[in-house]
């Protein structure tokens, strides 16, 4: 049996289709390279008038990156409130930032992320009065979900206690959508608003931080969905993720480089991002080109890189339990 395949007649078709997969990554990595040559729309759009700043509320400012961001909005005009959980530490941060920009008004939120009750819905009355008592008002305009980390870094999962668990989740998890309830219809109100969650690379499933992976894909989740809401609703609420790897902070002593920013320099990048169209976004630039290897790379062979890394963070983590 004589069997003729005619190739030929397959050659235009298949060339039509590479050239088609082509153009879209061609597409694809020119447009994420963009986003960091686009102005950030920060200020213009959430911020327009300097004779009535308005106001951003950053979660978990005391210290890192939330920190950072307080210091960013503080230096782009904008008035700023300040949570976290142990009020002293926030005073003292409010005092740091009202020394180095005078003409910024702020205010303090102290609640727990790990420990959240009902009190949570008395954030709405507190944020509107914080604004309320200042002279020249403004509006609650930006809100940056940046509370998290992992409570138990380079762990098993099996190794969690009940307590630890529920402690990652609600730092990472809860609290962010707990807040973002009760100031959504001040955001809506004040609109245009944005609401700015810090995801991780974490989303993508890394071992040895499960738990903490899991709730950072929750962010993206919630992310998309709730800006699909404002946009069901014709609110004008932009919701979007900045996705964060490795940055040096007090709780991450890490030694800074090219692809590892101190904690306001990687804020300042995420702040830059606002506006370039992307509802999820690298906020670093340094970060995107590392990220490129999760689209490019099979999973098999990053998960191996990343095993190997982060088992002997662990084996360093253990070393330091015994001996303390």
């Amino acid at each position: 049996m004589n069997i003729n395949l005619d190739f030929g007649t397959y050659t235009t078709p298949l060339a039509l289709f590479g050239l088609a997969a082509l153009t879209k990554t061609t597409y694809t990595y020119t447009r994420q390279a963009s986003n960091y040559l686009r102005p950030s729309t920060l200020r213009t759009r959430y911020n327009p008038t300097s004779t009535t700043p308005n106001w951003a509320l950053v979660t978990g400012a005391t210290d890192g990156i939330g920190f950072g961001f307080a210091q960013e909005l503080c230096a782009r005009g904008f008035n700023v409130i300040l949570h976290g959980r142990n009020r002293q530490k926030l005073n003292a941060r409010k005092d740091e930032l009202a020394a180095e920009y005078p003409d910024a008004k702020l205010g303090i939120i102290a609640r727990d992320a790990m420990r959240l009750g009902r009190d949570i819905d008395s954030v709405d009355g507190e944020v509107r009065g914080i604004i309320a008592s200042t002279e020249n008002g403004g509006k609650l305009t930006v809100l940056v979900n940046n509370v998290g980390g992992e409570t138990k870094p380079s762990t098993l999962l099996k190794e969690y206690s009940y307590e630890d668990v529920e402690a990652t989740i609600a730092r990472n998890a809860t609290f962010a959508i707990q807040i973002t309830r009760v100031l959504a219809a001040q955001l809506e109100e004040s609109a245009p608003a944005l609401v700015l969650n810090v995801s991780s690379v974490a989303a993508f499933g890394l071992p040895y931080i499960s738990a903490y992976c899991a709730t950072k894909g929750f962010v993206d989740s919630f992310t998309m969905s709730l800006g699909a809401e404002f946009r069901a609703e014709g609110r004008e609420v932009e919701v979007m993720a900045l996705r964060v790897a490795e940055v040096r902070t007090a709780g991450y002593d890490v030694k800074s480089n090219l692809f590892v920013p101190e904690a306001r320099g990687l804020a300042g990048a995420g702040l830059d991002r606002v506006g370039c169209g992307q509802q999820f976004v690298w906020a670093y630039f340094w970060h995107w080109l590392q990220g490129l290897s999760f689209d490019i790379l099979p999973r098999w062979a990053l998960l191996k890189v990343a095993s190997m890394k982060l088992k002997a963070m662990k084996v360093q983590e253990d070393a330091k339990r015994k001996s303390s």
